[in-house]
């Protein structure tokens, strides 16, 4: 199978499939009866693009459904290449998408910063999905349920889990990862604690999350405990009031005898003043 370079397709079950891409963003396949529900649409038209092509390369159903795990630039801006998809996500993610000011920081984040898919993100048609839900929603597709599941906020204010029940298993979009640290700039800390309590309740043995590789559910209740961790230490910082210069060099020494291990744990320290930041300013 000729797919797209740095690509890996693995079958999870029978017509489910993990596309993982190293270093960059995954995305889930479910091949149904008729057509063919796609999980992520990635960074930019071009990428979305070649996840059509290697789509093709296992079936040749039309893409009926796109699901958004959340808004981000990395896993929604390749729904302009789906048309005649419905795209599915929560209605937080579809206000994020339809924000002005949010588009206009991405935008000029991905530019600035010359990366290969820079200066097509410049012409990108930032496109919301069609269909939003709450709490929860059904699919029944190719002869399986699969649940859409909104646990509350985290890594952002809209963030999606894909259930297969029957399967035991779940795409966890950029919420939870196996082994790596999110990116934790547009999060809700205090509100992502909860969400993950609930996230390991839910009945699953694997989970393929935005990035990384495909996890058990041991590495599920990891990523929850990094979070719990990582916000406990720095509330406790905050409530010390702890002097702006040396507080995230200490989470971060809290963090490192269990996390060091972890993909962006070399340069996390750096990282740690925008989770201050961000329960500070949700706190007030």
């Amino acid at each position: 199978m000729d797919l797209t370079p740095g690509t890996e397709i693995v079958e999870l079950e029978t017509g489910v499939f993990a596309r993982l891409h190293a270093g960059l963003t995954n995305a889930g396949i479910i091949i149904g009866d008729n057509s063919v529900l796609v999980i992520d649409s990635l960074r930019v038209p071009s990428f979305a693009r070649d996840l059509i092509s290697d789509v093709k390369h296992l079936t040749d159903k039309p893409i009926e459904y796109v699901i958004d795990t959340h808004s981000h630039w990395d896993h929604a801006w390749g729904n302009e290449e789906f048309p005649n998809a419905t795209i599915v996500a929560h209605e937080n993610a579809r206000d994020e998408m339809l924000d002005v000011e949010w588009n206009r920081q991405w935008r000029e984040k991905v530019v600035a910063a010359n990366d290969p898919w820079s200066e097509e993100a410049k012409l990108v048609n930032i496109t919301p999905p069609d269909l939003t839900f709450q709490d929860t929603m059904s699919l029944h597709f190719g002869g399986r349920e699969i649940k859409l599941l909104y646990l509350g906020k985290a890594h952002t204010s809209g963030d999606v889990f894909i259930h297969l029940p029957a399967e035991k298993l779940l795409f966890t979009g950029d919420v939870a990862q196996d082994g790596g640290i999110p990116y934790l700039g547009d999060s809700y800390p205090i509100d992502w604690l909860d969400t993950d309590d609930r996230l390991v309740e839910v009945d699953a043995d694997r989970f393929v999350s935005g990035h990384g590789p495909i996890g058990e559910h041991s590495a599920l209740i990891e990523a929850r405990d990094f979070i719990h961790e990582l916000v406990g230490n720095v509330q406790d910082s905050i409530d010390t009031n702890e002097s702006i210069d040396s507080r995230s060099q200490t989470v971060y020494k809290k963090l490192e005898y269990r996390f060091s291990g972890f993909r962006g744990f070399e340069t996390f320290a750096e990282k740690i003043e925008e989770v201050f930041e961000r329960i500070e300013q949700q706190s007030k």
